[in-house]
């Protein structure tokens, strides 16, 4: 059983090689004034508002009306609104609630698409393809833990079960799988820790012939903005934990990225550039020795 530091090690490192409707303000288009008109007496057309009071003398006051044209209703000389906003309890929805409708729909939208059935078994015999046809690649990676520490460097593959990780300094480490075991070296504790590569992750991909749906459990498949996804899990449950790999989605697949998740739920991202086919290499380069050579 692999220790819990070694396991993190091994699942956080490259495994493959490779983001006007508004309310309409219904304004009052004329003011009507009421002036108070001068009292006439009885004579002339008026409109009386009220039954005349009796005076002292016992004559009848004279009422009061709208007798003078200035005193007249008039019609309004303010500009009239081209169209009658439409009655208050008929605005809906409200400028607010169409903005939240449209970011819902953006976000539906950018949502990724399980892939099932059929498609499903078409992408992952895409992905199972793209490794099988690995057999030299280099490249760079970028790696972000938990903690939002940052390491990198730079890594080689030969398939089938040969493969190498240069971490840049200030990181001591250095990883090498020879095809039997994988070895983690630690050039400031001065120590190399071997392991059955058939007992870290890298055996999914270094394998001779690459079969997810045969050796891994698969969790799902999903497709978004020219992104093809897979997460895979330990078939076996012997390893607790997940991880996601990332590939752009286009003619021919190219990973760029995976996410690894720990039994503590604790996620590594995992980014490679620059991926080219590897050059010819010594025999033993992909042998663990004790002499520990330097960041190249």
């Amino acid at each position: 059983m692999i220790s819990r530091r070694v396991a993190g090690l091994a699942f956080a490192l490259p495994l493959a090689f490779c983001v006007s409707i508004g309310l309409a303000l219904a304004q009052d288009g004329s003011t009507t004034q009421d002036g108070a008109g001068s009292p006439q007496d009885g004579a002339g057309t008026t409109v009386a508002k009220s039954s005349p009071p009796t005076t002292s003398t016992g004559k009848a006051a004279s009422p009061k009306g709208l007798t003078e044209p200035q005193d007249e209703l008039r019609p309004s000389t303010a500009e009239e609104p081209t169209g009658a906003a439409p009655p208050a309890a008929e605005i809906t929805p409200s400028a607010m609630d169409e903005g939240a409708g449209w970011e819902a729909a953006v976000e539906a939208a950018q949502a990724p698409t399980p892939l099932i059935g059929e498609e499903q078994a078409k992408a992952v015999e895409r992905i199972n393809a793209y490794f099988n046809n690995i057999t030299n690649l280099q490249g760079s990676f970028d790696q972000v833990d938990s903690n939002d520490k940052h390491t990198g460097g730079r890594f080689y593959v030969q398939r089938p079960g040969k493969i190498r990780f240069d971490y840049a300094p200030p990181s001591a480490l250095r990883i090498v799988a020879d095809g039997h075991f994988l070895a983690i070296e630690d050039s400031d504790l001065k120590t190399v820790e071997k392991y059955p590569i058939q007992s870290t992750p890298f055996r999914l991909l270094l394998a001779d012939a690459v079969d997810l749906g045969r050796d891994a459990r698969i969790v799902g498949v999903e497709s978004q903005e020219g992104t093809l996804a897979i997460s895979l899990e330990d078939k076996a449950g012997d390893a607790a934990g997940s991880i996601k790999l990332l590939f752009d989605n286009g003619p021919e697949l190219q990973l760029k990225q995976w996410l690894i998740t720990d039994a503590q739920g604790l996620t590594t991202t995992v980014t490679v550039n620059d991926v080219v086919p590897g050059r010819k290499v010594a025999a033993d380069f992909f042998t663990s020795t004790d002499s520990f050579q330097p960041f190249r």
